[in-house]
């Protein structure tokens, strides 16, 4: 198989995966309705995503690599610490509308389950540690705070925190300025225990 039929074949995967998500589920569609909708033999399929999981993070890769390229090119610009809190402030923003606008799929077991849920709440924390790190003037260090800050703060916009405050993706997100407020000022708290 060539690189283009590869590719072609990974796009019509893609293309069954959006049709069978545009609207709220309450699960994730299976590998069969997959198979089907994108007209590919199972082992097509199969080669190209292992789990329904690992479909669905890979549908939204592309959203995620750009809110992270860009949380990382502000946060490797800033020059002081308002640059910097204000490059978490708008990670924190942009992060918390990403998933609330994928919240369903990002709460269904076989999401929370996948290397792709796990890779992108690696990559939340590992924005917030370098904003947290900067504020603070720790540089490569990690005293034994840093990790429980960075998880209070990065909680704000989790999937797992969402849903259990009762957001759902198909209504407005009407705490999500408090929210990131409240994990602002923790921020800006927890910056005097490491001054």
């Amino acid at each position: 198989m060539t690189r283009s039929d590869a590719r072609q074949n990974r796009q019509l995967i893609m293309q069954a995966f959006h049709k069978a998500t545009r609207e709220e589920r309450a699960h994730l569609p299976t590998m069969s309705e997959i198979v089907t909708l994108s007209g590919l033999g199972r082992g097509t399929v199969y080669r190209h995503f292992p789990d329904v999981g690992a479909l669905s993070f890979s549908f939204m890769a592309e959203g995620y690599e750009a809110l992270f390229t860009e949380s990382r090119t502000a946060l490797n610009n800033a020059k002081n610490k308002e640059e910097t809190f204000a490059a978490l402030k708008d990670h924190m923003q942009r992060y918390r509308a990403f998933t609330h606008q994928h919240l369903y799929l990002l709460t269904t077991p076989e999401c929370k389950t996948s290397d792709g849920y796990a890779l992108a709440h690696k990559s939340q924390r590992q924005c917030v540690r370098r904003a947290f790190r900067d504020l603070a003037n720790l540089g490569k260090s990690s005293p034994p705070l840093l990790d429980a800050a960075v998880d209070l703060i990065a909680r704000a916009a989790d999937p797992e925190h969402l849903h259990a405050c009762g957001v759902n993706q198909n209504a407005p997100d009407r705490d999500a300025e408090a929210d990131i407020e409240m994990a602002l000022d923790l921020t800006r708290e927890l910056l005097k225990r490491f001054q």
